[in-house]
């Protein structure tokens, strides 16, 4: 089995472990007020699709020889293995390990750096990729809706024969209104599903980094 396929499962943590993470670290991501906004519905099968396209481009851009992911991956066999269940302990395992093939500290602390650039950059790919996509998919129902209301305004000063026509116009504004709504909604529930899978990796990474600089010395 690939290590990226073993590494997958490491890195989407448990609730209470990411919770963990924000109170140390940073995220990629601000947080914005999106109080009277409705939230976007989290996908767990777009979480999943996000998780293997991210581990995709790690694995793409995967460094020769021992380094951070070999570091998690060495940590994971020991802990299966019931070397013990404190972390430290663990951590420093594993690192002694590393040391015997001459990798130190700064170069986990450094690879991990690297691997959260290479997200970053997917993030950048992604964002870019779906605000083409959006725009060009929105301005259509926009220009549309905004011809229809045009026309239906011109409608509304005409004489009582174009009723009929005003009505039908008015139906087809509210069909295309609610499938601009729907897109909409669909574009920020598939951002919602990379965001989460995004987080989850780079908390995981973060909160990992954290316990290097706190276990190793």
């Amino acid at each position: 089995m690939s290590i990226f396929n073993q590494l997958k499962s490491l890195f989407i943590v448990e609730d209470n472990e990411v919770e963990s993470s924000k109170s140390t670290s940073k995220t990629i991501n601000s947080t914005k007020d999106i109080s009277k906004k409705k939230s976007p519905t989290v996908s767990g099968k777009d979480t999943e699709r996000f998780v293997n396209i991210l581990f995709k481009a790690i694995e793409d851009n995967n460094i020769k020889g021992y380094d951070y992911l070999e570091f998690v991956q060495s940590i994971n066999n020991l802990k299966k293995q019931g070397i013990s269940s404190e972390e430290e302990k663990l951590f420093n395992t594993a690192y002694a390990l590393a040391k015997t093939m001459n990798v130190e500290k700064d170069k986990l602390l450094k690879t991990a750096d690297f691997y959260l650039n290479v997200l970053n950059k997917e993030k950048v790919k992604f964002n870019e990729a779906l605000v083409n996509n959006a725009k060009v998919k929105l301005q259509e129902k926009n220009s549309k809706l905004n011809s229809l209301n045009k026309s239906l305004s011109d409608d509304k000063k005409a004489f009582e024969e174009l009723k009929k026509r005003i009505a039908s116009k008015e139906k087809e504004i509210s069909i295309i209104t609610k499938e601009l709504d729907d897109s909409k909604s669909k574009v920020d529930n598939i951002k919602a599903g990379f965001d989460n899978a995004l987080k989850q990796i780079v908390n995981k990474i973060i909160l990992d980094k954290d316990k290097i600089n706190k276990y190793l010395k």
